[in-house]
């Protein structure tokens, strides 16, 4: 990987690596790396790291969650799954603009494979764990991603009322999740109607 490349990469994450080769192998897919193998290349591919940066990123979003006022096992866990979903975290990595430098495999480019999200979340996993290891600190590297998620999820915060001692069965639950007002003041009543108190009373 060309050394203006790696700067690009640095620049646009915002990070400077120690270890360049932690990026590099970051941003390597198997396949690229199991076609340099063939060719006599040394050459190390992402998958480990994606192991590692996905515990690493699950650990930082639920931090976060906590932080920004989730306080229910259920609440913490369904929102740090809609986060954590490599579609998810494929888009952010678009928006950053690092894709152009992930390293694929000749069968991949021709399968188009670079577009689809999912792919580009397992490299932002990857890259996670990168960070994470060339830093050699968990607040370092949380630092670094947090930003990427907590718009978002304080949106999501104060969008939502908690309900954590409802005891509302799934449905009701799921349609209060999209329907809620932001100044509800009934969302059970409203949750189990699975109507707005307001149209319902009158008042």
């Amino acid at each position: 990987m060309k050394a203006e490349h790696i700067s690009s990469v640095e620049q646009r994450l915002g990070y400077t690596f120690k270890n360049k080769d932690l990026l590099v192998q970051a941003l390597t897919r198997k396949a690229f790396a199991l076609e340099q193998k063939q060719q006599n290349q040394n050459c190390e591919d992402q998958e480990v790291f994606r192991i590692l940066g996905d515990a690493v990123l699950k650990a930082i979003l639920v931090e976060m969650l906590i932080n920004k006022g989730y306080d229910s096992r259920e609440s913490i866990t369904n929102k740090k799954s809609d986060l954590e979903k490599r579609e998810n975290l494929g888009n952010m990595f678009q928006e950053i603009g690092i894709t152009p430098f992930i390293r694929f495999g000749i069968g991949e480019q021709k399968q188009g494979i670079y577009t689809q999200s999912s792919v580009l979340g397992e490299t932002f996993e990857a890259l996670v764990a990168a960070v994470h290891l060339d830093t050699q600190s968990y607040e370092t590297t949380k630092g670094l991603f947090i930003n990427l998620f907590s718009k978002a999820a304080l949106e999501d915060s104060e969008k939502k009322p908690s309900n954590k001692d409802s005891e509302l069965d799934e449905m009701s639950k799921m349609w209060m999740r999209y329907n809620i007002c932001e100044t509800c003041s009934h969302p059970d009543t409203c949750g189990t109607m699975r109507m707005c108190y307001l149209d319902i009373t009158g008042d």
